[in-house]
Order: structure tokens, then sequence, then C-alpha cells
């Protein structure tokens, strides 16, 4: 072969060299592999970083964190980055200082059990106490005020008409004795009616009437049924003669409340004229709230105590419980009935009225151990290894400084007493970063008593 042909087209300098599309192919399927290899590895570290926690804290290790982040967490003590806080621990399966409970604990959405040091104990200043069967009423203290006995005042009225030409009693709150005279009236109504006594009474038999010292029945009755005093229809009987003036006296022994008329007034049968009570023994009505309307009976032992005299206690009891509300004030009246020989009790006094009122036994705490939050009420119960547990109750009537408990703990059970708020912002803190709170209501009803 010569040279012309051999250096032809097909055979020129820029032919590639045997086994080039090889190589080429494996430099490129080489590389496809560093690359797949550098994704896996990425993608392994960033999983061992998010499931880092998870394995210490299975591995019985403390994850940190800041109180005022709870975003920010760490592997080991130290401060916040973000506020320079000192990190507290979070998580510890051994139940070391300030481990939340795994599965939250207790029954109240959004709030987990927390285990506390002795030493945190002690210095926030928590204190425990047992729930107690006591009984569900004891002293109940109200204020009342006192009012004359109604059954024991007396109207003095008239059932005729005419004018009062004397008046003995000039003011009220006097002191008046029974058959002690009030006032004298003038009255021709009257006098009109006693002559027509007289003239039946002389129209019938007067021998056999004067015989038995009797006039006629049915006269006589007439003059009773105008309010005439029996002394004078006898006045008339021995007399004779009929009169233009009636006295009216004292029908009791009292003071004279209300005095409605002055001398030379005219009085007709609607007009009243005194008012006279017996204050040797009054009422005391004091004001009892609705909630605590089946605390107090009729035969309960009460005392009162007047504010113009606090060393002076009367005992008594209470009377009568009044069967109506008052729609103001959302009370209904108790009355207490006093005896008063020495006139030292006067109506419109107040004090306070101690009612002993008896009861069944029932569960109650101190009032302080209750969290009220307006939707639900609960305690933190004390477990052994300074584990506290919320616990859901339902609330009764308050005892003093203690509340009676319905339903949601049982007799003997420790509760926290003090410093509940401080675990209780523990709890919520605790359920908030373990995710296991649950918003309030989402699976329990708890805003409605049994």
């Amino acid at each position: 072969m010569n040279a012309n042909q051999t250096s032809g087209p097909r055979g020129g300098a820029h032919d590639p060299p045997p086994g080039a599309k090889l190589m080429n192919t494996l430099r490129w399927g080489l590389f496809v592999f560093l690359m797949g290899l550098a994704v896996v590895s990425v993608g392994s570290y960033v999983l061992s970083r998010r499931t880092a926690p998870a394995t210490k804290q299975a591995a019985g290790k403390v994850i940190w964190h800041c109180p005022m982040h709870p975003s920010y967490t760490a592997d080991k003590p130290g401060e916040c980055p973000i506020c320079g806080m000192t990190l507290e621990p979070v998580v510890s399966s051994e139940g070391r200082a300030g481990a939340a409970v795994p599965g939250g604990g207790g029954d109240v959405p959004g709030l987990s059990s927390v285990t506390i040091t002795p030493e945190r104990i002690q210095l926030i200043g928590v204190r425990t106490a047992r729930v107690e069967r006591s009984a569900t009423n004891g002293q109940l203290d109200l204020v009342g005020f006192v009012t004359p006995d109604e059954s024991r005042l007396k109207r003095v009225q008239i059932r005729v008409s005419g004018w009062i030409r004397e008046l003995y009693i000039n003011q009220t709150g006097g002191e008046v004795r029974a058959g002690q005279p009030l006032m004298r009236i003038y009255s021709p109504e009257l006098f009109q009616s006693e002559q027509e006594y007289l003239i039946a009474r002389s129209g019938t038999d007067s021998s056999k009437n004067l015989s038995h010292g009797m006039s006629d029945p049915s006269s006589g009755e007439r003059l009773r049924l105008l309010g005439v005093p029996g002394e004078e229809i006898h006045r008339l009987d021995l007399e004779n003669s009929a009169s233009t003036e009636l006295m009216l006296r004292s029908p009791v022994s009292g003071t004279v409340l209300e005095r409605g008329v002055v001398e030379g007034q005219f009085v007709g049968a609607d007009t009243p004229l005194l008012t006279v009570a017996d204050l040797t023994r009054v009422w005391v009505i004091a004001d009892l709230y609705e909630m605590d309307m089946t605390r107090v009976r009729a035969g309960d032992a009460a005392r009162f105590t007047s504010d113009a005299m606090p060393t002076r206690t009367f005992t008594g009891r209470v009377d009568f419980v009044y069967p109506t509300v008052s729609s103001e004030t959302r009370t209904l009246k108790v009355r207490l009935a006093l005896d008063n020989p020495n006139g030292m009790l006067r109506p419109g006094m107040y004090g306070r009225v101690s009612v002993s009122a008896g009861g069944a036994q029932a569960l109650s705490v101190p009032a302080e151990a209750v969290v009220n939050t307006g939707e639900h009420s609960y305690v933190f119960l004390a477990r052994a290894g300074g584990r506290f547990e919320p616990r859901m109750v339902w609330t009764g009537m308050p005892q003093g400084d203690r509340i009676q408990i319905l339903k949601g703990v049982a007799e003997g059970d420790t509760v926290v007493s003090s410093a509940s708020f401080l675990i209780d912002s523990e709890s919520r803190l605790r359920a908030a970063i373990s995710g296991t709170g649950q918003q309030p209501g989402s699976s329990h009803d708890h805003g409605v008593r049994p």
C-alpha cells in the first residue's frame, strides 16, 4: 500500500485512539458513584443528628433546655446562647431532677406530672396536706339587723269618724302601759250610736233588764263592732247618757313606733293612729346567700352580737327560714327570735349572726390547694420520690379555710397546699416540651359538676 492511501480522510490524525470510548464510560460511572456515596453520607449525618436526642433519651441521658426558650436544647449543661440563662435538665429516664414523666401523667388537659428534687421542694416552700373527712357545715357567719316581733305589734285605730281633741302621746319612741290613755276623740257619729243604744235599751222591759243589769243585746253588739270599749258601754248602762267624746287607751304595754296624727286632726276608720310594739322579744333578720341555703334549718343554734355592744352576745335559735330569694341580692332571709327583757336590743341595730349549722361528713382540702382556672379545678397529688401528679376535682361549698371536694380524690390522699402555682408552671412547661399537653376541652369535659 502506498503513502497516499494511508493518509486518506478516514484514517487521518483526528481519529480517537482505540479504547477511548470505554475509558470515557468508566470515568462517568465513577463520577456518578462518588456523587451517590456523598448524598448517602450527608443524609446519614442529618438523620443521626435528628435522632440523637431520642437515642440519648433512650440511653438514659439528660437533655438540657433553656427555661425561657424551650426550643433550644443541648446534651450537656451550659448557658443559653439566646438569653444567657443556665440550662436546666428536661428528660431523665432515671428519674433525676426535673424529669418529665413519660406519658404525661394525671388527668388534667395541658398538664404533666413532674418530679422535683427534695432540695428544690424545700427551696420553693412546698407544703402538703391530707384529704380529710369533716363536717360539711360548721359555723356560718351572717349579717343581720334587729326588727320588732310582728306578732307583738298593735295598731291603735278607731272605727268611727271624728276629731282628735286631746293627744297624750306627743312623740314616737315613748313607753306606754296597757290601759294608759292615748287620746280623746270627739265623734258625732259615736254620739248618735250611743243615743240609739239608749233608745233601744229604754224600749225594752226596763224592770227586767235593770234587774239583770243588761241592755239590749243587738244595740250593744253594734257599739262593740264600732270599737267602743267595754267600760264605755258599762258607763252608758250606769249613767244613761250618751257622750260625744271617746277615750282611747293602749291595748298593750310597749313602745310607740309610729304616730300618724296630731291634735285637731280629722280621722276616719281608715286612718292609722298609733303603732305600739312590745319589744321584750324581738326578731333578728339575717341575709343568707342562696348557695348556703341548704346549710341552715329552723332550730339551729345561733348567736347575735351587735356592733353597738361587741362584748354582749345574745343566744337563740333559728326561728324561720324565708322561702323566697331576692332577685337583686341573691339572698334569702333567716329569722332569729331573741328575748329582750331589758330593752337593750333596739329595732334597726346591725350586728353579726353566727349560726351553728350541722351536717353530714364530706371530703375537704385546704382552699389554697385547689387551682381554679375558671374552666377547670384541680389539685396536685404528692407521690413518693418527689413526684407531683395533677388531678381534676369537683368542688363544693367552702368551709372557712377549707373547701369541700365532691369528686376527684380519696380520703388520705396528700395534696400540695402551698406553692401550687410554681408546680403548675413547671407542669405546663414539661407538658409543652414533651408534647403530651392537650388543649383544654379537647378530649375531656370537666366543666360541669356531676
